[in-house]
């Protein structure tokens, strides 16, 4: 089982990484790391330039490092996002990298969507405020969407509020969750695919 962490975490010992890290812990096989505000220090990777280019091929029109994001989403089994929200959705350097997925969202119009569900996929989110309704609908929305794009079946998400006061490594419920979370995706892989 291979499994792709993909972070927009500017903290690197922040809650949203303490929720991945209390993941990683029960996850079988072999899991590959993206953080983004990593990638936007060291590597090139342009926002997406709606050229629709992949309107008509399955490849990006742009060629520089998110080369090696595609190719680590070809090579896993399961989609991890994980990310604190801010202004009410994903970090603005995961923002990049998902709109770059616009190739997978493409192949509606090229009429090439696979017609399984080849991988699977889990959300992770964090924020600062206390709890209020709809907190992380804006993030959950944009990350099921690209789940879907990328052909991941969406298993589920845990949000953790409060963060300004609250600790993640204290609550044992929310513990609880994230490695539930961790062993569906264990165990759905035993399973196989699903049809969409």
């Amino acid at each position: 089982m291979n499994t792709l962490i993909i972070t927009g975490s500017a903290r690197k010992k922040g809650h949203t990484n303490n929720m991945v890290d209390i993941l990683v812990k029960k996850l079988d096989g072999n899991i590959e790391f993206v953080d983004a505000y990593e990638l936007q220090k060291e590597k090139n990777i342009s926002p997406c330039l709606d050229c629709r280019f992949c309107w008509k091929t399955p490849n990006c029109c742009i060629k520089d490092d998110m080369q090696e994001i595609y190719e680590k989403i070809e090579w896993a089994d399961n989609i991890v996002f994980a990310t604190p929200m801010y202004f009410h959705t994903v970090t603005a350097p995961l923002k990049i990298i998902i709109d770059r997925c616009q190739v997978y969202w493409a192949s509606w119009v090229r009429k090439d969507k696979k017609e399984i569900f080849s991988k699977n996929g889990i959300i992770l989110m964090s924020g600062g405020a206390p709890s209020f309704e709809e907190q992380f609908l804006a993030g959950e929305i944009v990350l099921k969407g690209v789940l879907g794009d990328i052909n991941a079946n969406y298993l589920g998400k845990v949000v953790f509020p409060n963060t300004d006061r609250d600790n993640i490594l204290t609550n044992k419920e929310k513990i609880n969750e994230i490695e539930e979370l961790a062993l569906i995706l264990n165990k759905k892989y035993e399973e196989g695919i699903t049809l969409i």
